[in-house]
């Protein structure tokens, strides 16, 4: 008789490998199977808490749900809620019950939750006894107030990420307490902190502020850390704002002890916390390399300029939102940093002078990535990172500047308007009309020229895997703005938008053919993916047959459906296009010849 072995008799290195490609909807049917399946199944299916949006009532309903929840408490390791009657369960168990790992809190910024048919309460009886109290019912109200939070804190010493909103930062009376919960913090093995200031209440400009004392007054400092265990993991900080004014500034006082931070997410910062930031991470965290800084607010360029250099060891990884600021001083202070940046993505950069970005591309040896504004977030005020490609090449040539990038090997994604290349053969505008701009300034007899010299500079990048010269789509406020929709082409969008508005259509383009010179990337293996949307390009079959043998792994083209309607060629289009159209029916899988092994 064969003998069969049940999954507790497998080795510990064979159920590692089981247990992950069992689906978390099917733990309570495995619970079910018998007792040695419901040893290994029960800590997974408590592990993770997510009530989302639902409170503690009604996730458990019965007394014997509640039960089960203080039975199985130690198994819980992530834990996300908006419900504090949740919060005040956790805390009032014992110290050594729970070993939570994740905490998410979305409380709000509201004093009080009606809590329904269910008692707790962490003054008089336990929580424990309370969350197995009989059915009630009668409705009560459970603060959101952070004494709960800091004894929950104080209980979960080996919390590794932790995330909050202004909900919790308060006692029951409305006075503050973020200074306490900073306390509770845990320093040993906290890795990731996020606080959300969102829909902050207006009453935060009634904290006080210490005080005429600046923030960087070396006794306070000195005082504070010397008051609080500094953090010992901590390597990412992610910080929330949401309006004018909503975040006081002793709420970050925290970061002095940040000493080990690498990271750095921002988001819709206001004045205060922008001022009051400069001087905390550059005085705490001695090790940032790393900012995300999402939506941008009209700050004076002097605030920028001073959370642009907190960094001592110089920015790796710099992500900065459209800000209307930003001018010549950021653009400066980013420019410090150009020896150490690997990563750089700039949304507008609308106050920059011309051609201020080439002095990044002949200087930032390291860089990696380049990138700009994202698809369907570009405005009518938005102006992206661009190369006046007919200036730069005339001053590399007759000037005294050596002009050539140093872009290399490491480049992995290239996001760059290359505008102003002389282009003789654009004589119509797309709906076949007479172009009414000129060229006035561009030596036509540099067509090739200068497109040449460009491909010489992108021929060094190659391990480039993605080269972004095309024109990101409109936002929807910007269309809408226009009275126009996405169904609409390009050509009638580009009819429909006034001359002093943002174009959606780049006539002054590289051609990327293979007379302008397209032959010189061919050392540019990795490419991935080419984009040329709304630019007068002219890729055609030929230059699709090199691109199939000289990029192999090129799987598609944004922006390659065109009819040639801008070009001397204007008749030729259609016969043009067709032939483009049946090359692409022919290689379904990608461009590239690794797709047709």
């Amino acid at each position: 008789m064969p003998v069969w072995a049940s999954l507790p008799d497998l080795p510990q290195e064979i159920i590692d490998l089981i247990l992950p490609q069992i689906s978390p909807n099917d733990y309570a049917s495995c619970l079910k199977v018998n007792t040695s399946w419901r040893s290994i199944f029960t800590p997974l299916l408590w592990q993770v808490m997510r009530l989302g949006d639902r409170t503690m009532h009604n996730c458990f309903r019965t007394r014997e749900a509640r039960i089960a929840l203080i039975r199985n408490s130690q198994y819980i390791r992530t834990v996300e809620t908006t419900d504090p009657a949740f919060v005040f369960t956790l805390a009032g168990m014992h110290p050594t019950v729970t070993k939570l790992e994740s905490l998410t809190l979305r409380l709000k910024d509201s004093p009080f939750s009606t809590v329904d048919e269910l008692l707790i309460s962490i003054e008089g009886d336990s929580a424990t006894t309370a969350a197995i109290a009989p059915d009630t019912k009668q409705t009560i109200d459970v603060p959101r107030c952070v004494a709960p939070l800091i004894l929950l804190l104080q209980n979960n010493p080996d919390l590794r990420y932790l995330n909050l909103d202004v909900g919790c930062f308060r006692y029951r009376d409305g006075s503050e307490g973020m200074a306490d919960l900073a306390a509770a913090f845990p320093t040993a093995k906290l890795e990731k902190l996020e606080l959300s200031f969102l829909n902050s209440l207006s009453y935060d400009s009634d904290i006080k502020d210490g005080g005429d004392e600046p923030f960087d007054n070396e006794n306070i400092i000195q005082y504070y850390l010397a008051k609080h265990e500094p953090f010992h993991a901590l390597k990412e900080v992610v910080i929330t704002g949401g309006g004018p004014n909503n975040i006081n500034p002793n709420r970050l006082i925290f970061l002095f002890r940040c000493h080990n931070v690498e990271t750095v997410r921002l988001h819709r910062l206001d004045s205060n916390a922008m001022q009051a930031l400069a001087v905390f991470l550059k005085a705490g965290c001695s090790r940032l390399t790393t900012m995300e800084w999402r939506k941008g607010l009209h700050d004076p360029e002097e605030f920028i300029v001073g959370l642009l250099g907190t960094s001592k060891l110089g920015w790796k990884e710099l992500r900065l939102p459209e800000m209307p600021e930003f001018g010549t001083d950021a653009w400066e202070a980013l420019m410090r940093h150009v020896g150490t940046l690997e990563v750089l993505r700039l949304e507008s950069v609308e106050h920059l002078p011309t051609n201020a970005v080439v002095d990044l591309l002949c200087s930032a040896r390291k860089l990696r990535r380049l990138e700009g504004i994202a698809d369907r977030q570009r405005n009518r005020f938005t102006t992206e990172l661009s190369v006046h490609a007919h200036d730069v090449f005339r001053d590399h040539v007759f000037g005294e500047r050596n002009m050539n990038w140093v872009l290399g090997t490491s480049m992995e994604h290239l996001q760059l308007h290359i505008d102003c290349v002389p282009r003789p053969d654009v004589i119509y505008r797309q709906n076949g009309g007479e172009l009414r701009f000129n060229q006035n300034g561009l030596n036509p007899e540099w067509r090739y020229h200068v497109q040449h010299w460009i491909f010489l500079q992108l021929s060094r990048m190659t391990g480039l895997q993605e080269l972004i010269v095309g024109l990101q789509e409109l936002s929807a406020g910007t269309v809408k703005h226009h009275g126009v929709d996405w169904s609409m082409d390009s050509v009638a969008l580009e009819e429909a938008l006034p001359e002093n508005d943002p174009h959606v259509f780049n006539y002054l383009s590289l051609e990327f053919s293979l007379d302008s010179g397209l032959s010189l990337l061919g050392r540019l293996k990795e490419m991935r993916m080419l984009d040329v949307r709304s630019t007068a390009h002219n890729i055609g079959v030929a230059e699709l047959e090199w691109m199939h043998t000289n990029w192999p792994k090129l799987e598609r083209i944004r922006g390659l459906e065109t009819d040639w309607r801008w070009s001397v060629r204007h008749a030729e289009g259609p016969a043009a296009k067709a032939a483009v159209e049946e090359w692409m029916a022919a290689h379904p899988y990608g461009i590239g010849s690794s797709f047709y092994k």
